[in-house]
């Protein structure tokens, strides 16, 4: 380690940063086929292991990565050590940018005056910009429960939230409730929402989000759907990504919205075969520039005229097993015929692997015709 010691500080500091930083996990603005609300987020955890190692290598590299370890935790076992790691005189509570806390360490079983830890803890990071509620697991393996009201707290530096619905821990309140969670992070910029269940989901809560631009739903529901356009009040709001539907009509939302979205994405899933989705959304919000969907999961749309305001699409090549081989390059010319009618558009991107489709000579007259019509084409 003689070497590596007479290198600079600054430097060892810039590599830590490069070695341990994924940037995806901190992001706040909109990326397509990058939402976390249908997944679980593992990268990060990888990153908090080489910043595990890199702090047992020497003194010098621990005080050097001793910020980057705390930037990213995870609340669970051992907390009373990681509060004392936080408020001891160090400070490490200023270096945590993003927390993970599970629902099994925010159950209010019995009534006790005093705080909860994981709360306790959240009170310590005061610069925390990304939080994140994961899917509860089987109840069958982890006791959750919660009779009594949560505590809540102020999330006035939270920028990115990702939140998986709990209804059990719904009810107490406080930090186990989404709307009081938005009540309390005001200047949030991106918001994603998994584990959407079917039953209704009550909550007369007015929420108001100036800074929200990307909002991400794994599903949207009726009920969902009737907070977020009437209970709900995002001016900034521009990006809107949709894991699935199980309404009939999304044209609720879009009377709200329509005029400010400027990019729409669908996921992965059958639902979008059954009801077209896209057309209704052209036909509504005029300012939208981007429309990013899984052509083998999506209805081509509907179009009879021209929409002069998409500038980009995004194909996502994902396979669908319900197709044979000749009905998904059917649908799969569908979906380049309608974009005659986007007279505008000057970029198609093809997410996942296109390696096979673009092979076939078929793909060649569809690229030949794009290029005709001055579109660029990005793999």
């Amino acid at each position: 380690m003689t070497a590596a010691s007479s290198f600079p500080s600054e430097l060892w500091l810039e590599i830590f940063e490069w070695a341990t930083f994924y940037p995806d996990a901190y992001a706040t603005s909109y990326k397509p086929f990058c939402s976390t609300a249908f997944s679980e987020t593992q990268p990060t955890c990888r990153d908090t292991a080489i910043s595990c190692s890199l702090a047992l290598v020497c003194r010098l590299w621990h005080a050097l990565v001793i910020e980057f370890l705390y930037r990213d935790v995870r609340i669970g076992y051992g907390q009373s050590t990681l509060k004392g790691a936080l408020c001891d005189e160090q400070g490490y509570g200023k270096f945590v940018r993003r927390a993970v806390l599970p629902f099994q360490y925010t159950s209010t079983p019995t009534w006790n005056p005093a705080p909860l830890p994981s709360v306790e803890i959240l009170k310590l990071c005061n610069r925390l910009e990304v939080l994140i509620r994961p899917r509860s697991p089987p109840l069958s393996t982890v006791s959750q429960q919660f009779q009594f009201d949560a505590e809540s707290l102020p999330l006035p530096s939270l920028k990115r939230l990702e939140w998986n619905y709990n209804l059990d821990a719904e009810h107490s309140g406080g930090i186990n409730s989404l709307g009081a969670t938005l009540q309390n992070a005001p200047n949030l910029q991106y918001l994603s929402i998994g584990s959407v269940p079917r039953v209704p989901m009550i909550d007369f809560r007015k929420v108001s989000l100036p800074f929200l631009e990307t909002l991400a739903l794994s599903s949207l529901s009726g009920q969902l759907m009737h907070q977020i356009s009437y209970r709900w009040d995002l001016p900034s709001l521009s990006h809107i990504v949709l894991g699935a539907v199980t309404v009939p009509d999304v044209s609720c939302m879009w009377d709200k919205y329509g005029a400010q979205i400027k990019s729409l994405e669908l996921g992965r899933h059958a639902s979008f075969l059954v009801r077209d989705v896209i057309t209704p959304t052209l036909n509504i919000c005029p300012h939208l520039e981007e429309l990013n969907y899984h052509i083998f999961f999506t209805l081509p749309p509907m179009l009879h005229e021209s929409h002069e305001s998409i500038h980009t699409v995004g194909f996502h090549s994902a396979p669908n097993l319900m197709f044979p081989s000749d009905d998904t390059w059917i649908l799969l010319e569908k979906h380049f015929e309608i974009l005659e009618y986007l007279t505008s558009l000057h970029t198609v991107r093809l997410f996942g692997d296109w390696s096979q489709i673009v092979a076939d000579p078929r793909f060649a007259t569809i690229f030949v015709k794009l290029r005709e019509n001055g579109c660029q084409v990005v793999v």
